[in-house]
């Protein structure tokens, strides 16, 4: 036995039962809680560029004091109650971070399929829409279940049970470990890696928004737990009254609950079983005396898989669009019509643009993923040698996990062309999970072999110093930042709250615009997405043209987060500073309204006159009918108390379409949003030019990273009814990852659109 695993009773006494392992966890977790109280005493009061740099500096003093106590512990003392407790003290230090948006009170994270996914679970608890109208109805039922059990707000309870997610995925690859040896050290070491979480890499794998995909190979390790068990259990068909053990049906169960969470990661199952199933009967064809024959069979649960996975997804729109996507790009990619990583390169020219690079990028999000990816390699190596000379159920377990990513890495380089390539990421998110496993039996074995040769404490004291420094690495890109790139994903109350009112209270017929894309979102989270219309809400207009003139009125939503993350995040890459501020200056624009979160600016068209208040212009200016009153509740005008907002006739309309064009009217606006004055830019020339065509479309460049790309293709949503307010076969109305927000970007076209559902 090494000296990492057992040591002299002296030392095990000294550094397991000594006063000072006890004294350095009582200042850890005083320290943890006072972090935690900390964070919670200093709630976001309005959109947070970084999520890392607006929690208080305390709180970062108190997490890394607990994980300075803990590591060492964890490792120092691999066995008895410290060890227990340095663990639990790691864990709540890590989940304490992954909590940061919950603690600080978000009001909800994910600007993007987040607030889409958070529509469909309104439409369960409204009962407008079954689970067997999603897709992916997982996480949907699980969070409007969490709301009616706590009886807490619903975008709570959604970031509460991605949270839950991410700790079963840390609790369980600790566990899959210690199913699969023996060794006390390695499930040690298993822990921390565990809390590295290093799945996530912010191109198809994210957090803490909820994303289907992420969420199921987050549960993965679930998955593999039960089904490292079901190879050992045995069961008797006539000693026991079932010929099944209890782990199979629980196996079972997770399996069909996987293709309830994402079809793909079912799909990526399937390819894993498929081929465990193979070579299980390839061994006990050709080696019957091998180990592998007496393991369970997996043919069984191989069958239900595949079944359940058929009976789920065949004939539904969502998943013949994305088998035809695929086999478009493929046939694109073989006849040269198609590029490798056409996502990754877009993205390239993107970070070059502010002045980074892949490298630098790629080194931020999956240096430490490239660690253990290389441990796992060697300890594959060493498998597929007949080398690993481990316990006989060791030995068999790795070579099927051996064999398995053999098959399933090649499988997920095939997304890896033309506009799918970034599917190829969220594949990468589940080898990174096997990676983590195999990379951490791997390194137990090269820190044991050291250990021989130099004194344990010396390799105790670097394993602990690599830990935390990977704890650093990985920690840092847990959640999106301008550190890789990409904007905080936090929603605010006042932006939520800003577009309630808007949506109510908006003028009928007039587009609303937006940044980078038009706010449907936002309606979709607020209001549902069943019998949801988006077809006025979902274009933006370019920053070159934010001072342009158009033909028609239109409104321009602008949120608190738009001008911080496209100036500092962004670079100005598509909007600068002088896009936002000339906003004030443009020609005869009206601020309806703003409340710190969204400010609603309405562009009076060449061909319309406008209201006096900037909500409810006359339907057409040159037949000169009187505008109609809107009607509360519609989206069209106030209800009975609110803001009051008067329709006026064009002569009592205040700027005209002379003045507005020429410059010297000035617009008064009443506000629409509660307690905020009404307020009026003044009219000023407009800078940089004269007035030019409409824009209708939104830019159609790649952004540097996914979740604030071009809105999809409205055609595409349409093919599914989406705007319709039906969402088609599937009842997934107008977007869920159809827009790419959440998944490394948006994609033209509706083929691509429909691949990106998750």
């Amino acid at each position: 036995m090494s000296t990492y695993t057992q040591s002299p009773r002296s030392n095990e006494t000294t550094s397991t039962d000594g006063r000072g392992s006890r004294i350095a966890l009582t200042i850890g977790f005083l320290a943890l809680a006072g972090a935690v109280l900390v964070a919670y005493a200093a709630p976001a009061d309005g959109y947070e560029t970084s999520l890392y740099t607006a929690t208080p500096l305390p709180f970062w003093l108190g997490v890394v004091t607990a994980l300075l106590v803990a590591v060492p512990v964890v490792i120092y003392s691999p066995r008895g109650y410290v060890s227990t407790a340095g663990t639990l003290l790691a864990g709540g230090a890590v989940v304490a971070i992954a909590a940061l948006p919950i603690v600080r009170t978000y009001y909800f994270y994910g600007t993007g399929d987040a607030l889409t996914h958070l529509g469909w679970t309104q439409d369960l608890l409204d009962g407008t829409l079954s689970a067997f109208g999603l897709f992916y109805p997982g996480i949907h039922t699980y969070s409007a279940f969490t709301r009616q059990v706590l009886g807490i707000a619903l975008p709570r309870a959604m970031l509460l049970v991605v949270l839950s997610i991410l700790v079963a995925y840390v609790v369980f690859v600790p566990l899959c470990v210690r199913s699969m040896t023996t060794q006390r050290g390695a499930v040690t070491i298993g822990v921390l890696a565990g809390l590295l979480i290093l799945p996530i890499n912010h191109l198809g794998m994210n957090y803490m928004s909820a994303h289907p995909i992420t969420d199921a190979v987050l549960l993965t390790p679930v998955v593999l737990y039960l089904l490292i068990n079901y190879f050992t259990s045995h069961t008797d068909g006539f000693e026991s009254r079932y010929p099944v053990s209890s782990v199979g049906i629980l196996l079972a169960i997770t399996l069909g609950s996987t293709v309830l969470y994402h079809p793909q990661q079912a799909a990526n199952l399937i390819i894993f079983f498929v081929t465990i199933s193979s070579v299980q009967f390839g061994y006990r064809l050709f080696f019957p005396a091998s180990r592998v024959t007496e393991h369970q069979p997996l043919y069984g649960q191989t069958v239900f898989l595949v079944g359940a996975f058929m009976l789920w997804s065949i004939g539904r729109g969502r998943y013949q669009n994305s088998v035809n996507a695929v086999a478009r790009e493929m046939t694109s990619f073989l006849t040269g019509a198609a590029g490798a990583g056409g996502a990754v390169g877009s993205r390239a020219s993107s970070l070059a643009a502010v002045g980074s690079g892949l490298v630098e990028v790629f080194l931020k999000l999956f240096a430490v993923s490239a660690v253990f990816s290389a441990l796992a390699g060697l300890l594959m190596l060493t498998s597929l040698g007949g080398r690993l000379r481990d316990s006989p159920d060791t030995d068999a377990i790795v070579k099927y996990f051996t064999i398995g990513l053999v098959i399933l890495i090649p499988y997920s380089l095939v997304f890896f062309v033309g506009s799918i390539s970034k599917l190829f990421f969220r594949n990468l998110g589940l080898i990174v999970t096997f990676g983590t496993i195999l990379g951490t039996i791997a390194l137990y074995r090269y820190v044991s072999s050291l250990s021989e040769f130099v004194s344990a404490d010396r390799v105790r004291l670097v394993l602990s110093v690599t830990f935390v420094a990977m704890l650093a690495l990985s920690l840092a890109v847990l959640f999106p930042s301008p550190y890789v790139y990409q904007p905080n994903e936090q929603v605010s109350e006042a932006t939520v709250e800003g577009f309630s009112t808007t949506f109510e209270y908006r003028a009928p017929g007039i587009q609303m615009y937006g940044v980078r894309e038009g706010p449907w979102r936002f309606q979709q989270g607020l209001r549902g997405v069943r019998g949801t219309r988006t077809e006025k809400i979902d274009r933006a207009i370019s920053g070159e043209n934010i001072t342009e003139q158009f033909p028609e009125n239109r409104y321009f939503a602008v949120t608190g987060e738009d001008p911080v993350r496209e100036t500092l995040v962004y670079d100005s890459l598509r909007y600068s500073r002088q896009n936002f501020t000339a906003l004030e200056a443009r020609l005869g624009t009206h601020r309806v309204g703003a409340n710190g979160g969204l400010t609603l600016y309405l562009f009076p068209g060449t061909n319309a006159t406008v209201a006096a208040n900037g909500t409810t212009p006359t339907s057409s200016a040159s037949a000169g009918a009187p505008a109609a009153t809107p009607t509360p509740g519609d989206g069209a005008g106030p209800s009975p108390g609110a803001a009051t907002t008067t329709t006026t006739s064009p002569t009592e309309a205040g700027p005209t379409d002379e003045a507005s064009r020429t410059g010297t009217g000035t617009g008064t606006t009443a506000s629409i949003f509660p307690d905020t004055e009404a307020s009026a830019a003044t009219a000023g020339p407009e800078p940089g030019g004269s007035a030019g065509p409409p824009v209708t479309d939104p830019p159609t460049s790649e952004p540097i990273f996914p979740d604030t790309d071009v809105p999809p293709d409205p055609a595409s949503r349409d093919e599914n009814g989406d705007d319709s307010g039906g969402g088609g076969d599937d009842g997934e109305s107008n977007g869920g990852d159809e827009g790419g927000d959440e998944d490394g970007g948006g994609v033209s076209g509706s083929a691509a659109v429909e691949l990106t559902a998750g």
